[in-house]
């Protein structure tokens, strides 16, 4: 299964992305596209994307096929966790595979609610296998973790991927902004509670401007890569038609960050959000609040400042990423 795939490449280095996302949260669909736009943009070679959970089937067709000099990339985000292991088991699976092919982590939060887990223990014992293996951590406080945790591997600290993405190429069109959008998680990561938000959104109101509701999670499931790109395209042409946003959505922040759009975020319930406010927390535009009680005058604030935002300041960040890619 698949060999044909490999048969009809060009006679070049591949770089195989395991685990890109096909379900609908849309900031993982951002991680995807956004991930596939850096390897195209750095890695020389042919990239294949291989969607999450369809390793198995591609495994025979990767030992036939892949050599020394390729490289395994894996989906980054927050799936270094007890909360979702299936994503762990995929990648343990593929790193026990190839255990000496360079294989590369993408940004990742690591964050298990057990540190005792049995899933933490065999990715321990997977990990420390592998010869050529490298790990980046999206925030501080996750770097400090993974070298504590999978000492045999090289870990780096580089920004969240989708920090890298050209929103341009999936709006059309200039939109016009109007109006507040909130955006706040009603998931297992939440921290605010029923009161916290209702006193959101009487704040916003307040204001007298247009309130619209959105998320960057939904049920849809099979995405196609023309899905994919549309669903975040209509995500970022909504930041991009706002005035602001508030949000307790990592990548709320984030795509508020790279459509300039004035932006307060709350913390959810790990340390992901604060630890990427910090590649961004020098932009007037975007401000982290603890209370919700800071709201308005943060609301005033970043509505009044200058959005401009830095992308290739930014990817100066990302050099530890682009050398291994190399």
């Amino acid at each position: 299964m698949h060999h044909h795939e490999f048969l009809t490449l060009p006679d070049t280095r591949v770089c195989v992305l395991v685990g890109s996302a096909d379900y609908g949260n849309i900031g993982d669909i951002a991680i995807s596209e956004a991930q596939l736009a850096f390897l195209h943009d750095h890695f020389p070679g042919t990239v294949i994307d291989i969607i999450g959970m369809r390793f198995l089937e591609y495994r025979r067709a990767l030992e036939r096929h892949l050599t020394r000099r390729d490289v395994l990339c894996f989906q980054g985000g927050g799936n270094m966790n007890d909360l979702y292991p299936w994503f762990e088991y995929e990648r343990c699976e593929a790193l026990a595979t190839f255990p000496h092919i360079r294989s590369v982590i993408m940004p990742q939060t690591i964050h298990y609610r057990d540190w005792r887990s049995p899933l933490l223990r065999y990715s321990q014992k997977v990990y420390a296998r592998c010869t050529d293996l490298h790990i980046f951590a999206r925030e501080r406080r996750s770097e400090e973790l993974m070298k504590r945790t999978y000492p045999h591997a090289d870990v780096e600290l580089v920004p969240d991927i989708v920090l890298t993405l050209d929103p341009s190429s999936f709006i059309e069109g200039s939109p016009i902004r109007d109006g507040i959008t909130v955006i706040l998680r009603s998931d297992r990561e939440r921290s605010l509670d029923d009161q916290a938000r209702a006193r959101i959104e009487d704040i916003v109101r307040a204001r007298g401007m247009q309130v619209s509701h959105t998320d960057t999670a939904s049920s849809a499931n099979h995405l196609t890569a023309d899905d994919r790109r549309r669903i975040l395209g209509g995500m970022l042409t909504t930041f991009a038609s706002s005035q602001a946003v508030v949000t307790d959505r990592l990548h709320g922040m984030v795509f508020a960050a790279i459509t300039e759009t004035p932006c307060v975020v709350f913390a959810n319930n790990n340390h992901k959000i604060q630890g990427v406010y910090q590649w961004i927390k020098d932009l007037p535009y975007i401000r982290f609040v603890d209370d919700v009680d800071e709201l308005p005058d943060a609301l005033n604030a970043v509505m009044e400042a200058p959005a401009a935002y830095p992308r290739e300041r930014m990817l100066e960040h990302f050099r530890p990423l682009i050398e291994v890619l190399r």
